[in-house]
């Protein structure tokens, strides 16, 4: 007996279902991450595109913050072309001369080369008379003249002054191209509250910073 219930105790254990198992769970995986991409790369542009961009964002730059006037084109600096000297500067603009060292400098004695106290005030006016006309090159006569070479002229007979502005760095003479003299003196004349000089047959106005006065030379 003790035999037989030994055995059927193995057989009911063998037939006992096994307890559920799960499976072993995989690790969690990310997902696979894209490959880099390169932003896609601007068509490519002209010479003469790149430029117009560049005149544009200049130009955008330069009239930032002003209301656009009636007509308004880029602004462009008024030049000035010294005949006695060959030298060429811009009188506005960025390059343009703004200290008192450069206009005594370009506007010079061209005989002695020493230099005059050249007054802004002065080469405002000029500056004025080419804005009013429209031009954007002055041709400059004479600025500064030594006492010397002022001498020297009125000894050869020249139609010079003893004590002429120009020996004390106060006048210019000048034309503006394309402008007829007579214009350009009947302006000075009417605006200026200095010394207006014409000279028909020289074909240039003298203008200075001493009193209210005209003549005519030639």
């Amino acid at each position: 007996m003790p035999t037989l219930a030994l055995l059927l105790c193995a057989l009911t254990f063998a037939q006992e279902p096994a307890p559920p198992t799960s499976p072993p769970s995989a690790p969690p995986t990310s997902p696979p991450s894209a490959p880099p991409t390169s932003p896609p790369s601007a068509p490519p542009t002209s010479k003469k595109d790149a430029y117009i961009a560049a005149k544009t964002e200049a130009g955008a730059k330069t009239h930032a913050g002003r209301p656009a006037r009636r007509g308004q084109r880029a602004d462009r600096p008024v030049w000035a072309n010294n005949l006695r000297t060959h030298e060429i500067r811009a009188l506005t603009g960025p390059a343009g001369i703004d200290s008192q060292r450069e206009r005594s400098d370009f506007f010079r004695c061209w005989f002695t080369h020493e230099h005059g106290p050249i007054p802004e005030a002065l080469v405002a006016r000029v500056i004025s008379a080419a804005e009013h006309f429209e031009v954007r090159e002055v041709r400059v006569i004479s600025g500064f003249r030594h006492p010397k070479y002022n001498l020297l002229l009125r000894k050869k007979g020249n139609e010079v002054a003893a004590k002429s502005q120009h020996t004390e760095g106060m006048a210019i003479d000048f034309y503006l191209p394309g402008v007829p003299i007579r214009a350009l003196y009947d302006w000075l004349l009417d605006v200026h509250e200095g010394g207006v000089g014409f000279y028909p047959i020289s074909e240039f106005v003298h203008v200075d910073l001493g009193r209210k006065r005209t003549w005519k030379g030639t």
